[in-house]
């Protein structure tokens, strides 16, 4: 088994290096920001069709979602451009898709960024903090009979029959990621992960389980893992508590058409309805492919580079 190093690496990439001159020189402080809100601007004029939450959940029930399905919902409804609806209603009515017997995931991450994270004043409060994993993840986190998961990194939200399964563990893992983790978990049991109005290259949070899992055969993915923090958090009852998680605090750029591509037609699906780009894996099949593509040295990271690890 490797060992995590400990230490934090700060070296940029060029593509770092090019954003952070392109922002002084324009004074954009967030060039993601700005790409999405002129993309969104210019997109109106394009796309004119609306849809429902009754058209939508009927498509993602074409590319198979079901009675009893466990679904990983990762969204962006700022793409959602002509969508008549709420995301409550989106929600809903997955539920009463996937009843009960099924079970709804998704990500519920409260905090960004070293800063934030090596705060030795932050407290993670799961029955309160607000995640950043946009509007229909903040809405899902707000609805009754929905549990999260304790994790400062990663934490997920959970409604259905497998939730308690999926999230008790979550802080027991030794990084966040791991066997313990609802992501894991969630492949583990058959999941699908389905991604909305994100980008094409956007794949799902399941797929950082490949260095979660690898980095314990070979040098290249513990170095993902390069700092062990203590976390603490507020328990049901209020009280303080804590938790050691193995942490990244590398830079990781990524070209996931390298992996993709391994994906046939019925684990990798994509459709569209109006602008909303809609894109379902098959959570299990997914992870294996990667994870024997890990292992023969194949990354959707070009930073930092596989081929420097032999």
């Amino acid at each position: 088994m490797y060992n995590y190093s400990g230490e934090i690496n700060d070296k940029k990439s060029i593509v770092t290096k090019v954003g952070i001159l392109i922002k002084r020189l324009t004074g954009i402080r967030n060039l993601t920001e700005f790409r999405k809100k002129l993309k969104k601007e210019c997109g109106k004029l394009i796309w004119l069709r609306s849809y429902t939450a009754d058209e939508l959940v009927n498509l993602m029930q074409e590319m198979g979602m079901k009675e009893g399905s466990i679904v990983c919902i990762h969204s962006s409804m700022r793409e959602f451009y002509n969508y008549k609806g709420s995301a409550q209603e989106l929600i809903e009515k997955i539920m009463q898709v996937i009843t009960p017997n099924g079970t709804l995931l998704m990500p519920a991450y409260s905090f960004q960024g070293r800063e934030q994270l090596m705060n030795p004043d932050l407290i993670f409060d799961p029955q309160k903090d607000k995640t950043i994993a946009g509007y229909l993840a903040e809405t899902f986190r707000k609805m009754e009979g929905v549990r999260r998961s304790i994790n400062v990194r990663h934490s997920v939200c959970a409604w259905g029959r497998y939730a308690n399964y999926l999230i008790c563990d979550h802080h027991k893992g030794r990084n966040c990621w791991d066997e313990y983790s609802p992501w894991y978990r969630l492949c583990e049991l058959g999941g699908l992960v389905f991604t909305l109005g994100l980008p094409r290259s956007f794949m799902g949070t399941f797929n950082h389980c490949v260095e979660g899992l690898l980095a314990r055969e070979h040098p290249y993915w513990a170095q993902f893992f390069n700092k062990r923090m203590t976390y603490r958090y507020r328990d049901e009852h209020g009280q303080i508590q804590s938790y050691t998680s193995d942490e990244s605090f590398i830079e990781r750029r990524t070209h996931k058409r390298v992996i993709t591509r391994h994906f046939g037609s019925d684990i990798y699906k994509i459709r569209r309805i109006s602008n909303l780009e809609i894109k379902l894996f098959q959570a299990q099949p997914c992870l294996n492919i990667m994870l024997e593509l890990g292992r023969k040295g194949i990354s959707m990271y070009y930073v930092p580079k596989p081929l420097k690890s032999k």
